[in-house]
């Protein structure tokens, strides 16, 4: 069966980094995966440019806050991003829902992940929360505690060419993230007997026992 699922997502490559390779594994089952993309604080044309062609080359959708362009989800309104997220979440009526870690270190992370669980108030759905992006803040990074496992290894170089398409992060201080994608795939692999995993704290279940 078909399942809805949609990813919230503060910045273009979030997702990508976070769970491209079950983004590829959920597609590759059938499913249909839409990303919503909430801030764009810089470099706008091309950030766009590189989500969309990252979901047009792998299958799935991706759209935009009409609050991204020029703002980071810290500067935009709480009660604007819950009224946007709710009338997505009512038309959508997902099964699935994938968002930021609401511990993660980064402050827009943190604030689209409050808003995630402040629209479950009206809809439920299953959750999950994917792990941190940025890996090399082990501060908080040691902090997450993944109750689910997801084994990527069929996906994995797939995950490497999503994350190539976003060459305008992959410069400077952000650099890491494609080599950091594979270290911590291995490692999470290892702790469950694969290859690659990628994890996710299962916030809520719909399902019932």
């Amino acid at each position: 069966m078909m399942k809805k699922i949609l990813l919230i997502t503060a910045h273009p490559d979030d997702a990508e980094i976070s769970m491209g390779g079950t983004i590829r594994k959920l597609l590759n089952q059938g499913h249909y995966i839409i990303n919503i993309i909430f801030s764009i604080p810089s470099n706008i044309k091309v950030r766009k440019q590189e989500a969309m062609e990252s979901s047009k080359n792998f299958g799935y959708e991706v759209r935009f806050s009409k609050y991204c362009e020029g703002n980071n989800v810290e500067d935009i309104p709480l009660h604007k991003l819950i009224k946007e997220l709710d009338n997505i979440i009512e038309k959508m009526n997902p099964d699935e829902v994938y968002t930021h870690w609401m511990n993660d270190s980064h402050q827009d992370h943190q604030k689209l992940s409050k808003v995630v669980r402040s629209c479950f108030r009206k809809k439920q759905f299953t959750l999950y929360e994917f792990e941190q992006i940025n890996q090399n803040n082990n501060i908080a990074a040691n902090q997450f505690h993944p109750n689910i496992y997801s084994d990527i290894t069929e996906f994995m170089e797939d995950k490497k060419r999503m994350i190539t398409l976003f060459q305008s992060q992959l410069t400077g201080y952000m650099g890491h993230y494609l080599v950091n994608a594979e270290h911590i795939g291995s490692w999470r692999g290892s702790q469950v007997n694969c290859k690659y995993a990628e994890t996710f704290l299962l916030v809520f279940s719909k399902g019932v026992l």
